[in-house]
């Protein structure tokens, strides 16, 4: 799998699981380590408050930032990958429907993507799985 295609499906899959935060299954699909308990945490912390996304993110640009593949005995195959995303279709809202977006949320922005793969060796093409997103303090990408 390329990492370019690993971003994208990360972010349908975000986009499934928090649209129905009580089903969070699908994440370890698409992350692991601190990624996923992050994430399952504040999916858990949404399905108790009765929150759910509607809408999609769009991903407006994907940039490969490193790949690494030779690595030390004791490391695994990293990529760093920046997105930039769209969120302005997207809302969190409760049992009621009310908005629980911050009014001024931006709706475009970069992350950092740091994407693993700990089964290369037996899996060296499916194995790849965010590790970790940082979001990134940079002016917002402008798309097409």
């Amino acid at each position: 799998m390329h990492v370019e295609s690993l971003a994208l499906k990360y972010y349908r899959v975000a986009d499934a699981v928090s649209q129905a935060p009580q089903d969070r299954g699908a994440l370890d699909t698409v992350a692991s380590g601190t990624e996923l308990a992050s994430f399952q945490a504040e999916l858990k912390d949404w399905a108790r408050h009765g929150w759910r996304q509607t809408g999609e993110t769009e991903v407006v640009e994907v940039v490969v930032q490193r790949l690494d593949l030779e690595l030390a005995d004791d490391e695994v195959p990293t990529a760093e990958v920046d997105v930039c995303y769209d969120v302005a279709a997207t809302d969190v809202v409760d049992t009621d429907g009310a908005t629980q977006v911050a009014a001024g949320r931006a709706d475009r922005g970069w992350e950092r993507l740091t994407i693993t793969n700990a089964m290369f060796d037996e899996n060296p093409v499916d194995g790849w799985r965010v590790a970790d997103r940082e979001t990134l303090e940079q002016e917002p990408c402008t798309g097409q």
